[in-house]
């Protein structure tokens, strides 16, 4: 994820003369050759609308951000969890990129001031127009973007897309924080949250990579990565805002969990089943049509014998028969639970309504 150089340390009589910085880290130094602004449209949803946003990205810091050098120059040994925060938020706190972050919050406050939003729903549209922005992966080892570039660019990775959510939220007011993950090559968001924090960390996590609640880590990343272990915890501004709405995040995903448990039961077990009653209907109708012609014929001991069989046997096909109707139904609901879940990520109170009718939840 980091491109690292490091040269030597000059040492005259014993003492160490510091003839140039410690480290050097990225900056962008816009480019002079370069004149006006590019336009980046994006097009993202949120709760139950959808929004259109242009944003004028100035071409010279665009180009000097692009061009410039991704590498940490290091001087002498410095620990990591010294230079890597500091690297990251080299990315973040350029103050070329300023004039980008009050534009996209000046659209994003137009937003929440039309919607009425909360604290909580303003948080979760900023995260929402991130994660919309399409996800590229980039080769191992390729260090991050500016977020000058990503929204220029209009893709990013994991640590490009990160960047850019906590440079906005952090601006925004809130307390937040970027976790890295660095034995799993990742890195995602973290917001102060009153529950539902992940690890030790002190925040809830929040996914930049694809459309996600806040504080669900997704089971599997786009690389096929699970995340383990404790991130490196590098925290992006003084905002003190956090996110309340975790529990509601939870029970959304306590009913996925619990849709999908019902899904994988009773998929292969009702085909099955109905299989099952389908063969044993046909051969009630057949006994059925004996049995009458018996009576018909005028045998009435061999009616009588045959009978009280049939009938249990019906009893009990027709309980088969009602308790097959009422777990498909709880199939169906389980589906339609799992399914609404999983295609509004980006509306948790829409969702979190939704599963609160009689009707939805499983």
């Amino acid at each position: 994820m980091i491109t690292l150089l490091c040269t030597g340390v000059l040492v005259a009589s014993g003492i160490v003369t510091m003839l140039r910085p410690i480290v050097i880290y990225p900056s962008i130094t816009p480019a002079s050759d370069v004149l006006g602004t590019d336009q980046a449209e994006f097009i993202f949803p949120f709760e139950d609308a959808r929004y259109r946003l242009r944003m004028p990205v100035d071409a010279a810091v665009y180009t000097g951000a692009r061009d410039g050098s991704k590498s940490a120059i290091l001087y002498r040994e410095i620990p990591d969890d010294e230079w890597i925060p500091a690297y990251y938020l080299a990315f973040i706190d350029d103050p070329h990129q300023e004039a980008l972050y009050t534009g996209l919050l000046s659209a994003f406050s137009g937003i929440r001031d039309e919607n009425s939003l909360d604290s909580d729903r303003y948080l979760e549209m900023i995260t929402a127009f991130v994660q919309s922005i399409p996800y590229e992966d980039h080769p191992g080892g390729a260090p991050p973007k500016f977020p000058v570039e990503t929204v220029a660019e209009r893709t990013g990775d994991c640590d490009d897309k990160s960047l850019l959510l906590a440079a906005l939220l952090s601006r925004a007011g809130y307390d937040v924080a970027l976790l890295n993950f660095i034995e799993n090559s990742h890195m995602g968001v973290g917001i102060a949250a009153d529950t539902g924090t992940y690890g030790s960390t002190g925040y809830a996590f929040i996914e930049t990579t694809d459309y996600n609640f806040v504080g669900v880590v997704p089971d599997n990343l786009a690389n096929g990565v699970r995340l383990t272990g404790e991130p490196q915890v590098i925290r992006v501004g003084n905002g003190a805002g956090c996110y309340t709405a975790r529990a509601e995040t939870a029970y959304i995903m306590e009913q996925s969990g619990a849709a999908r448990v019902v899904i994988d039961t009773f998929a292969l077990n009702l085909s099955e089943r109905q299989a099952d009653l389908k063969k044993t209907g046909a051969s009630i109708t057949s006994e059925k049509e004996t049995i009458e012609k018996l009576l018909m014929a005028g045998d009435i001991a061999g009616f009588t014998a045959r009978i009280q069989g049939y009938n249990n046997r019906v009893e009990t096909y027709n309980l088969a028969v009602a308790e097959y109707a009422a777990d498909s139904r709880r199939y169906d609901r389980a589906v339609e639970t799992y399914n609404y879940i999983a295609g509004h990520r980006y509306d948790r109170k829409g969702t979190f309504a939704w599963l609160l009718s009689s009707s939805s939840a499983v």
